[in-house]
């Protein structure tokens, strides 16, 4: 995510200060964090009075149309509306400040975490990744503990956000700035408990995985109403856990036992640094046999830094499947009159084969008559094409 706080920088801590309209505008990484989750999460929700607004350009600049954003977003969950974001807003996204700090503190974001780290914002930590795959590594619901197996959740997650396409994320299980960011925009709850009364983005996130699941049938609204805690019993009675109707650690770690998928993938979702243009090209499987390959997607996307390439949420079987000296797949782009671009892919979840990958290039321009396919690789051996397509399917102009 170190690409996220070159494109938008300075770093500044999601919630760590209060945003508002001014002349210069306010810039930060959390401004981005704050217009990104909000784009996100708009396009899974299906608010019974309609969309709140527009979705917004992320540019890490609190300008007018944000401060608009956050007047929708405060007129939505009926709070005072002054277009300002302070802890009420934050308390929306899911982030405790002032009034609001969460499980005790320190607020998540303050301060570095390691392993031999305690606190709430640890137990923040765990509540995240306990949504996702990273749950089986944690092993537990979170205790604010960061000891030996949350350090290796950390790792699963800056791995699988490396192959997702983030550039300068380290791994190495310290939750610095790139990977505090990296939590914000690829994980929507677990820093707060969900009660009835609170409403919130975070809330969605559940809605969403409840439906999923197959337990919640009603409106991604964002509102935690009775047929939300209906569901939420539910799904508390199904796991064998106290049924209480409320999402605090214990239901968190149940429901990602369940949603064994990474998180920059949950719907998927695209790397934010690149949100400004982008576009999505189907790939469909070749036929090539013995490899079972699903339908993929591949993103494409074009900032001011140059252009981002990310094939995501393709589940395929291990590539030794159709040849043993095969160890990996990785992805071409066949563009006409130029050497072809090939990148390694990296399995982002070996419980359902789920592969991923992604570059960043200042340079690479792509005519719609680009092609694009995914094909395994290793011993220094190239197998057929098991996923193609082409660009010719992305709308809009070449990028």
């Amino acid at each position: 995510m170190a690409l996220f706080e070159t494109i938008y920088g300075p770093y500044v801590p999601f919630g760590s200060r209060t945003l508002r309209l001014q002349s210069p505008q306010m810039k930060g990484t959390d401004v981005a964090v704050l217009q990104g989750v909000f784009d996100l999460l708009l396009q899974v929700m299906n608010p019974p009075l309609g969309p709140i607004g527009p979705p917004i350009t992320i540019t890490g600049s609190y300008d007018s149309d944000t401060a608009q954003a956050v007047r929708n977003i405060q007129s939505y969950f009926g709070l005072a509306v002054d277009g300002v974001a302070g802890q009420e807003v934050y308390w929306v996204y899911g982030q405790g400040v002032g009034g609001h700090v969460a499980y005790g503190g320190p607020i998540y974001g303050s301060r570095q975490l390691s392993q031999g780290m305690s606190g709430g914002d640890v137990k923040i930590l765990q509540n995240r990744l306990n949504l996702f795959r990273y749950a089986s590594f944690v092993g537990g619901p979170a205790d604010g503990v960061f000891g030996p197996k949350t350090a290796a959740a950390v790792a699963a997650f800056q791995g699988d956000a490396v192959a997702n396409g983030d550039t300068g994320l380290t791994i190495d299980s310290i939750v610095g700035s790139a990977t505090f960011d990296a939590s914000w925009i690829y994980t929507f709850a677990g820093g707060r408990g969900i009660l009835p009364g609170r409403n919130g983005f975070d809330v969605v996130f559940v809605q969403r995985l409840l439906q999923g699941l197959g337990y919640y049938a009603g409106r991604l609204d964002g509102y935690y109403g009775p047929v939300s805690q209906a569901a939420v019993r539910a799904f508390q009675t199904a796991a064998g856990i106290a049924v209480d109707g409320q999402v605090g650690p214990q239901t968190f770690y149940q429901l990602g036992l369940r949603n064994v998928v990474a998180a920059p993938l949950p719907f998927p979702l695209f790397p934010l640094a690149f949100a400004p243009s982008e576009c999505c090209v189907p790939l469909e499987n070749t036929g090539v046999p013995p490899i079972s390959a699903s339908i993929g997607s591949f993103f494409i996307a074009q900032s001011s830094s140059g252009s981002q390439l990310s094939a995501t949420g393709i589940s395929m079987l291990a590539p030794s499947a159709y040849n043993p000296a095969f160890t990996t797949y990785a992805f071409r782009l066949t563009i006409p009159g130029q050497a072809p671009v090939v990148q390694t892919m990296a399995l982002a979840d070996p419980t359902i084969g789920l592969w991923a990958g992604g570059i960043v290039s200042p340079t690479l321009r792509l005519p719609n008559t680009t092609t694009i396919a995914v094909f395994p690789q290793g011993g220094g051996l190239t197998g057929a094409d098991v996923l193609a397509g082409n660009l010719t399917s992305c709308p809009g102009p070449s990028i």
